[in-house]
């Protein structure tokens, strides 16, 4: 009977000792959610001299007060500082990044994230790997083309299209690895790549083509208030806004349609929802702006300068008309402040 007691006590203390071991690694490692996130405390070694302390809190609150509730309980605050720090370096390096209004700034350059990706940290390796290759452009669209051109094929890499790999391949790890991804996949490398070294990107798409079926995703960049499209892996001087869907199919969109309607990513809550095709009756908690109506607009102007793709899109990239008409309305985030591009 004295042996089975000291037995019980002694399995008693192991789970006690056990225990607590976890629960002070835990405390190390305590989630996000755990935490009052009102009034955090951010270590003196994660900052930028050429910002402001302000902006690396602002940053955090931003990203903490809209993150995935899933994001929360999985991500660690030295993750955050470490994304916060290297979106605010990108920022100090050229010129066209400092430029980029805060909000837009907050929303599509800082995000660590697109759509459901497994998350992980891509901003460093990306950052070291491609902000020499935006080094001297004049612009976030001058940027974006560089790293389009130069980021699939860099150290070896030869990353290409293979249909069907979402959501197997999504991150940009992922995609590494395999050397391959879908059009999903492929977009979020891109805007990674762009935010990586300051540019405001997101990811566009499509959940169904009308008639045939299949859905695209694709990614849009910021410039001086008006996002561009176009497609992952380019070629040199890539134009914008030319690309095999525009303008058709995408002319046949549906407006506020969750099927056939083109939405544009976002990290903040926009009361919208990205469609993922990917899952059942593309079931989404991502946030996302309806941004059909641009892409109608920019392809019935281009239809009515010309019957074919080619020189519509040509005519409407001369004109200006394409970038204007997806310049405006609800999406467009320069439009809080009453801007408007004609």
């Amino acid at each position: 009977m004295r042996a089975k007691v000291l037995l019980q006590v002694a399995c008693l203390v192991s789970v006690l000792v056990s225990s607590l071991a976890a629960r002070r690694f835990l405390e190390d490692k305590e989630p996000i959610n755990n935490h009052d996130r009102e009034h955090f405390v951010i270590s003196p070694d994660v900052g930028v001299g050429e910002e402001p302390s302000h902006a690396e809190q602002e940053c955090l609150r931003f990203l903490i007060g809209n993150m995935p509730a899933t994001d929360h309980m999985a991500l660690r605050y030295t993750f955050l500082h470490k994304q916060v720090h290297l979106a605010l370096k990108a920022r100090a390096d050229n010129s066209w990044a400092s430029a980029v209004p805060w909000d837009i700034f907050l929303n599509n350059v800082l995000p660590y994230a697109n759509l459901d990706e497994p998350r992980e940290d891509w901003r460093t390796s990306f950052y070291e790997k491609f902000a020499p290759l935006v080094s001297g452009t004049i612009s976030t669209l001058d940027a974006a083309v560089a790293l389009n051109y130069q980021i699939w094929s860099l150290g070896g890499w030869n990353i290409t299209f293979k249909a069907g790999q979402t959501p197997d391949i999504m991150s940009p790890s992922q995609v590494i690895s395999h050397g391959y991804a879908s059009c999903t996949g492929l977009a979020i490398f891109f805007v990674d790549a762009c935010r990586a070294v300051g540019i405001p990107a997101r990811v566009a798409g499509i959940a169904e083509w009308v008639g045939t079926g299949g859905n695209h995703n694709w990614v849009e960049v910021w410039h001086d208030g008006v996002w561009s499209f176009t497609d992952p892996i380019g070629f040199p001087n890539r134009p914008w806004n030319r690309t095999w869907f525009f303008p058709d199919p995408v002319s046949g969109a549906k407006l506020h349609s969750y099927r056939h309607g083109v939405y544009a990513a976002s990290f903040k809550p926009t009361g919208r929802v990205f469609p993922l095709a990917w899952h059942d009756e593309y079931e989404s908690a991502v946030p996302a702006y309806e941004v059909t109506k641009y892409y109608l607009d920019a392809a019935a102007a281009a239809a009515a300068a010309d019957p074919t793709t080619v020189a519509a899109a040509a005519a409407m990239e001369t004109l200006g008309a394409v970038a204007a008409a997806m310049g405006r309305g609800e999406g467009w985030d320069v439009a809080e402040h009453g801007r408007v591009q004609e």
